[in-house]
């Protein structure tokens, strides 16, 4: 939908209510409309009881509303469309659900035959709701089988079995995966997404897969489904493959025809010809058929590259039960049927869970990770867990994915059991996102809307006024409609849209050429609107490989760290040490190479060991007990571990673990690694040495990436009980084995780009998985944290009963002095200063934060500089947030666990070595930040050109209106070739120049306005206007003073020959070249005028020749442009160059003096107070900046130094401790002085 139906939402939906609900609802509008159309934006508003919804409480929310036909309505309706000669079909082609209104009526979705759907986006949708019976549905069943139709034997036989009678009911999922059966079906699609009508719930609900309330149990319960029963589900979920339609030329060509755009511009070119103007328009004809000729061919190879990388089929071998396997075509897969994946690998077809055997597997087309990952089955654990898509991703299969190979033991086969296909699978979820992407929210465009209304208004003051001063000179009424019509294709110039797009295309160009590859060019504008960028940490702003550093080994004596060891590989002697260094890893052998997650490969690559598969090919069977071997190179007798069962890493346990056994031995054990706090909470605490904080504090500091090693015997497990046990039994009662220290240096480029960005006053965060100190330590390092900055850790803890809510705490740290550590201020008052002090804060915190704390959250949203221990949908959360409170957020990652952060920024940037990733609008082939100020500089110079060409389109169109207006007023015009010369020789030539400008080579501080309905904009172009008025009134003035002025009094519409057209005209040309000089800035978001050569030789050529025209133009050019030349002297032509020099120098003073810099520049607290819809965060901004009590009085504060706590009672006599009312707050001096004297 048009971003302009934003104000009449409000006043639709209420329209739409039921009107039973007319009592409960309340008759005042809702409070800040504005703010909640602004927190649709992120997130989906809370529903209302007198409101239905589909999909309620998820991203995906609508509003529902259900319509049947109305034939009276109806046939008023389309008697209308007739007598307006289809017009009113065309309006409603812009807006469905306008003729949904005109010839529906509103009931119950129980009776709906259409639907009406509002997003919290505000877009509208109309469906047409389906009754299926189940004959019906057997037909249309057989019909999707008929279109894929093949030459190959085996689908042909698939194809003949399937178009037999199928007897039983529809089957319907329901809830833990059972199906219910019906004998009829209604339903409705959107987005690629079924909803059915659901009779018990009375509403329709969404047609999901098997990922929903389904016990893991379940997984290993099932045996596969019979031929019948899959046909019966493939008539609910239908075929298995993501199709995306791939639409003919003369579709296309019909859709693109029938934009307003074009539609506008057959008017034009209908008005043009009624008045002869044949030329430009023919210019126009040839233009608008290049741009639909290249708008038609690249949207339908997009849709081609689009479908060719999407679509793929393969068969599979899928189990009809008691180990039966029959080979069939992927399409025909549905949910519950159990599948064999091949050894030799293979494109996933659908999402599945692995409930046998091993898959190693590339999963860089979902998330751009390139190191093959190993998936496990689904562990074998309590009925009561439930399967989650999220947390058991280490044990499911993703359509899309590369299988790389298999590992089975003991002759069974490597199943997965289906549990989505078609568009609910990642794969399709990732298809839609790009077939329907969010909208993008940008003032801009909003602006540029209604700046063309405002422009329409104009044109009607013109068009009446054209018509009663033609009535009045008796003009024929055919002459007065086609000039009255003409000044509205005058004031707005249908070559707008098309010359807003120039900028972009440049800094596409220019982008490309840096290696930054763009999939969403309408991102490029906004990129010029970052105010935040938001980074990873490991691979982003550090190197991706870690190097091995050392590791703590424990003296179990006295319980303490000893001197780290730098060479386990001969300083560290066998032992479970040594063991947990060779064995806790998921590395794998894979055409003899060794394969896994790089820090793994640094881990064991310390010790010197050697990894073992069977001497055989790598997909075949393996040993019952040691399907993987590792021992030393050298003198391994009695050393040999086979590493039994695996429990991959796990971001949200933030571990991983291994069972092993030694060869000869007689008891397995279980060695784990991970973050320090989650294996220490593991421990035994008698087993966590005394010095352990201090020890991990020192290290983190630095900033290099520590784990936590720890062991545990089991001398009472056999081996069927170590592989039916859970996991949470085995990892409990750990003993602590030391720490292991990986260091992680930082990229050579990221400091620089970091202190860049924070120079243009670009706010830094860090947005990381890894540990809090860790985190901290590269951000003082990267200059993100300065020095002399102060950083509030704040933190959240649970007292007492799981039912209270948690507190939550803080502790004040300054900058790390020479022996790295921190050096801690405490006090119960201080003030926040953003210039002196960031908040950090950790995921479990933000997690509180976001469920107890939401109004905090915002304020720790605008303070906060880091967040660690952040998964990845936390990651996506602050990004919304941020994007709530008003920031323009930019999101770089590596892609691995960013798909959803990098998604939802509005310029999200991947680092790949591909040139497109689906999980970013950006994807940056350097491997560094770089490519962060690069985009917002090609960002701004985009925005900065797009504002120029609209105010240069809008001032050349008003120029002419006015030039129109006042050679209306003196019985004239502007000639053919006069409009001819205008428009195409100095208007299209300037545009299509104008963008060539290449970006600046320095942010500036100050971001470009992203506002056209603003201050500076509009002062711009009201001066500019008035000084043209003003010009041209007095070159009017100026000829009709000459003695040799003739005045123009003619019943001839047709001769426009005379002084006032050639004053007109000679003045008014040089405003043109005029405009487009002042409108093409330079510095600071540009480079100069004189950067861009065609621009700058097009405006020198153009002068030179308009000059020429005006001075001594030929006799050619005098009857071709139709010059009344008779009696003007020389003098007055040289006083119109003299007059389109002043202006020139005027119009330079107005927009780089006085807009510039007097209005933008020194006024920037009027601008403010001007500014009516300010964004959220800078008045947060403004609150925690002047409170010192922005942190509630119910935290409770940690006072590490009872003297410090002693100090702050004596300092202030009237303040009240424990957490009571302050009487008095400190002064900034006091505060200061306390924390000096603390320290």
């Amino acid at each position: 939908m048009s971003v302009l139906e934003a104000d009449d939402y409000q006043s639709e939906r209420e329209l739409l209510q039921p009107k039973l609900y007319n009592t409960f609802v309340q008759k005042q509008p809702l409070k800040d409309t504005k703010d909640v159309f602004k927190s649709k934006k992120v997130n989906p508003p809370p529903t209302r009881p007198n409101l239905r919804y589909i999909n309620a409480g998820e991203e995906d929310q609508m509003e529902i509303y259900g319509f049947q036909p109305n034939l009276f309505k109806t046939l008023i309706t389309w008697f209308t469309i007739l007598i307006t000669g289809g017009i009113l079909r065309l309006i409603f082609h812009w807006k469905p659900h306008w003729m949904l209104y005109c010839t529906h009526t509103q009931c119950s979705l129980e009776k709906s035959k259409k639907v009406l759907l509002i997003d919290h986006f505000m877009q509208k949708f109309t469906e047409t709701v389906m009754y299926e019976m189940n004959d019906r549905l057997i037909f249309q069943n057989h019909h999707d089988n008929h279109q894929c139709r093949s030459s190959n034997l085996l689908q042909q036989k698939q194809l003949n079995q399937q178009t037999k009678p199928i007897e039983g009911s529809i089957l319907l999922p329901g809830s833990n995966g059972c199906f219910n059966k019906v004998d009829s079906m209604i339903y409705f699609e959107n987005k690629k997404v079924r909803y059915v009508w659901d009779k018990d719930l009375r509403e329709f609900v969404k047609i999901r897969g098997l990922d929903r309330n389904i016990k893991c149990t379940y997984f290993y319960n099932q045996k596969g489904l019979q031929e019948k029963e899959q046909s019966l589900r493939r008539k609910i979920y239908g075929l298995n493959k993501i199709e995306v339609n791939v639409q003919s030329v003369w579709q296309i060509l019909f859709m693109e025809v029938l934009e307003p755009f074009y539609i506008f511009q057959v008017f034009s070119l209908i008005i043009w010809t009624c008045d002869s103007y044949y030329y430009y328009a023919t210019c126009i004809v040839v233009m608008s058929v290049l741009s639909l000729v290249t708008s038609v061919y690249q949207t339908r190879q997009n849709q081609k590259n689009l479908r060719d990388t999407v679509q793929g089929t393969d068969t599979v071998n899928v189990c009809r039960g008691n180990d039966i396997y029959e080979k069939i075509e992927s399409t025909q897969l549905v949910p519950g049927d159990m599948i064999e994946v091949p050894s030799f690998g293979c494109i996933m077809q659908c999402d599945a869970v692995l409930v046998s055997g091993n898959v190693i597997i590339n999963e860089s087309m979902l998330t751009g990770e390139s190191v093959p990952v190993t998936k496990t089955p689904l562990p074998h654990t309590s009925l009561q867990m439930t399967y989650d898509s999220k947390e058991h991703a280490k044990h499911t299969l993703f359509c899309g994915t590369k299988v790389i190979q298999t590992r089975y033991y003991n002759n069974v086969k490597v199943r997965a059991l289906v549990i989505r296909t078609g568009y609910q699978t990642a794969k399709g979820e990732l298809v839609r996102s790009i077939m329907f992407p969010r909208p993008v929210d940008f003032k801009f465009n909003r602006h540029i809307h209604k700046f063309i209304c405002f422009l329409a208004f104009l044109a009607s003051i013109g068009f009446f006024y054209t018509i009663v001063l033609k009535t009045q000179r008796q003009v024929s009424w055919q002459k007065i409609v086609i000039q009255a019509l003409d000044l509205i294709t005058i004031v707005i110039p249908p070559a707008l849209p098309a010359t807003m797009t120039i900028g972009v295309v440049y800094a596409q160009a220019r982008l490309r050429e840096s290696k930054i590859f763009c999939i969403s060019p309408r991102s490029i504008n906004i990129s010029g609107c970052i105010n935040c960028v938001c980074f990873d940490k490991t691979g982003t702003l550090t190197e991706d490989d870690l190097s091995f550093s050392e590791v703590v080994p424990i003296d179990a004596n006295c319980n303490r760290f000893v001197e780290p060891i730098y060479h386990p590989d001969s300083d560290l002697e066998f032992g479970p040490l040594l063991i947990n260094l060779a064995s806790c890893h998921s590395l794998t052998i894979v055409e003899n190479h060794l394969i896994g997650d790089p820090l793994d490969q640094k881990m064991f690559d310390s010790t010197d060991w050697v990894l073992e598969e069977p001497e055989v090919n790598d997909t075949s069977k393996y040993d019952l007990l040691t399907p993987t071997v590792v021992r030393p190179k050298q003198n391994y007798q009695d050393k040999e571990i086979g590493i039994i069962r695996q429990f991959p890493f796990s971001s949200s346990l933030q571990r991983m673990s291994v069972v092993v056994r030694q060869i000869n031995g007689i008891q397995f054990e279980v060695y784990a690694k991970g973050s320090p706090e989650m294996i220490a909470s593991l421990c035994n605490p008698d087993s966590i040495p005394s010095n352990y904080s201090n020890i991990l504090q020192k290290y983190t500091e630095k900033g290099y990436r520590v784990l936590g090693l720890a062991y545990r015997p089991l001398p009472s497990l056999n081996y069927l009980k170590i592989q039916r046990a859970s996991r949470e039994d085995l990892e409990k009662n750990l003993t602590f084995l030391g720490l292991l220290v990986m260091g992680n240096m930082l990229k050579p480029e990221t400091t620089n780009i970091i202190q860049t960005l924070i120079m243009a006053n670009i706010r830094c965060v860090m947005v990381t998985g890894d540990n809090m100190l860790t985190a901290l330590s590269v951000a003082r390092e990267c200059s993100m944290i300065q020095p002399s900055h102060k950083v509030i850790l704040l933190d959240a803890h649970q007292e007492s009963s799981d039912n209270e809510i948690p507190k939550l705490s803080w502790k004040f740290s300054n900058t790390i002095n020479q022996n790295g550590v921190d050096v801690h201020f405490n006090s119960k008052i201080f003030r926040v200063e953003r210039e002196k002090t960031h908040v950090a804060v950790n995921g479990k915190t933000f997690n509180v934060l976001r469920n107890h704390y939401p109004d905090l959250l915002k304020k720790i949203a605008v303070r906060g500089t880091v967040f660690s221990r952040m998964s990845p949908e936390q990651k996506q959360y602050l990004i919304e947030l941020l994007q709530e409170i008003g920031y323009y957020v930019g999101m770089c990652g590596d892609g691995a666990n960013d798909c959803g952060a990098l998604k939802a920024a509005h310029a999200g940037v991947s680092l790949s070595d591909t040139e497109a990733s689906v999980a970013s609008p950006f994807t940056s082939k350097r491997p560094n930040i770089s490519c962060i100020p690069i985009l917002i500089r090609e960002g701004r110079a985009s925005i900065v050109t797009a504002f120029g060409i609209l105010k240069y389109m809008a001032c050349y169109s008003l120029t002419q209106f006015i030039s129109v207006i006042i050679l209306y007023t003196f019985y004239s015009n502007l000639t053919d070739k006069e409009f001819l010369y205008i428009d195409l020789f100095l208007i299209t030539l300037f545009a299509m120049l104008f963008g060539r400008n290449k970006a600046f080579e320095r942010l500036d501080r100050d971001p470009p306005p992203s506002s056209l309905i603003g201050p500076t904009p509009i002062a711009s172009i009201i001066l500019q206007i008035l000084l043209v008025i003003v010009m041209q009134i007095y070159s009017v003035i100026l000829v009709k003073a000459q003695p040799w002025y003739k005045e123009h009094i003619t019943e001839d519409e047709d001769d426009l020959t005379s002084h006032d057209n050639y004053a007109l005209f000679a003045s008014s040309v040089f405003q043109y070249i005029t405009l487009a000089v002042v409108f093409s800035k330079g510095k600071p978001y540009r480079q100069s005028l004189y950067s861009n050569r065609s621009f700058l030789l097009s405006l020198i050529c153009m002068t030179t020749f308009t000059v020429y025209l005006v001075l001594t133009p030929s006799n050619f050019l005098i009857e071709f442009f139709e010059f009344d030349l008779q009696n003007v002297t020389l003098e007055f032509r040289f006083m119109m160059i003299i007059l389109a020099a002043a202006h020139f120098v005027l119009a330079i003073f107005i927009e780089y003096v006085i807009i510039d810099f007097l209005l933008f520049k020194k006024l920037p607290k009027w601008f403010t107070c001007l500014n009516s819809t300010e964004s959220e965060f800078k008045w947060i901004d403004r609150e925690t900046k002047n409170n010192t009590l922005w942190l509630p009085n119910s935290l409770n504060f940690k006072l590490i130094d009872n003297e410090c706590n002693q100090n702050s009672k004596t300092s202030d006599d009237n303040l009240v401790e424990n957490n009571h009312t302050f009487n008095r707050i400190k002064s900034k001096d006091d505060f200061d002085r306390d924390n000096d004297h603390n320290v």
